[in-house]
């Protein structure tokens, strides 16, 4: 039955996928002055992509053109999601055989309505929700630059210890003023350097390197608040502490790819540890934007 649905499938959808021009950056670009502050403004750029989507790698060559141009303060997430760009083909195949795709990132593409207006398209802090989040790959760079310029309101820490598949991870945030609200806090794991197929313009590229993949969400997909009070004050610090266990996560994604996603066939395991990531983000329930990331490699400390 699968294979039937994905004969239908596979000759749908190519259309959507959004033309990706050239310049990455514009002459608008520049630093940052960060000389004189403990926390700096760190920027998400959640990048909505498939492997099948011969458009999306020109958004990860922008993605990875602005860190060029800010370093560590953009963070990049890379989401494989819906049942057009990022399914896998059948096993029976050669190529595409891999599942990307996550029970997080499908809830977030849901959520924001994502792969509805085609892909690539990236979340910059999730600013503009509801109405104008979702950016085009031309207009990151410009949403960056508005970011950077604004007050920082959280500082945020991680560290992490790592023993044989276990890890414990460690979330220590800083409040920079007295603000009112209800902020929660996001913890995610991502893989660098994987070495799979994606499709590049006219190119299958069996050797594509894939990076910033989200894998696993081990707060909520919606996070844990940062305190039960909506006051907090200037100074005010608040400890997460995470235990997992990699190999129960890897497995939990597999378990989904072959029994919940649209034409999965559970190859999303082969996970390398030491190319994974925790990155951690703040953001305010009342408009979703993320105020403040952060991230480290998981066996970096």
């Amino acid at each position: 039955m699968k294979n039937l649905i994905y004969s239908i499938f596979i000759i749908t959808f190519i259309s959507s996928c959004d033309i990706i021009e050239e310049p990455y950056l514009n002459n608008n670009a520049g630093g940052v002055d960060t000389s004189s502050n403990q926390y700096v403004k760190n920027i998400l750029i959640e990048d909505f992509t498939g492997h099948l989507c011969q458009n999306c790698p020109d958004a990860a060559r922008e993605l990875e053109a602005i860190h060029d141009v800010y370093g560590a303060q953009i963070i990049g997430l890379a989401i494989h999601v819906g049942n057009t760009f990022a399914r896998p083909y059948p096993l029976s195949e050669a190529k595409f055989t891999y599942d990307f795709r996550s029970k997080w990132g499908e809830e977030l593409d849901n959520f924001f309505n994502i792969t509805d207006a085609g892909l690539p398209k990236g979340m910059i802090n999730r600013i503009g929700h509801p109405n104008d989040h979702r950016k085009d790959k031309g207009q990151w760079l410009a949403s960056v630059g508005d970011e950077l310029n604004k007050e920082v309101i959280f500082g945020i820490n991680i560290s992490s210890t790592l023993s044989s598949d276990n890890a414990e991870i460690t979330i220590n945030t800083d409040a920079l003023k007295n603000i009112t609200g209800t902020y929660k806090l996001v913890v995610c794991l991502t893989e660098n350097d994987i070495v799979n197929w994606q499709k590049d313009g006219a190119v299958e590229d069996e050797n594509y390197i894939h990076n910033h993949v989200l894998r696993s969400v081990i707060s909520s997909t919606w996070g844990d608040e940062i305190t039960p009070n909506s006051d907090i004050n200037n100074g005010d610090s608040f400890e997460h502490t995470y235990s997992i266990n990699l190999s129960d996560l890897e497995n939990f994604n597999i378990d989904h790819s072959s029994d919940v996603l649209f034409l999965g066939n559970g190859q999303a395991g082969d996970w390398n540890i030491n190319n994974f990531g925790v990155v951690a983000y703040i953001y305010d329930i009342d408009n979703y934007e993320i105020l403040q990331a952060e991230q480290i490699s998981l066996s970096s400390n």
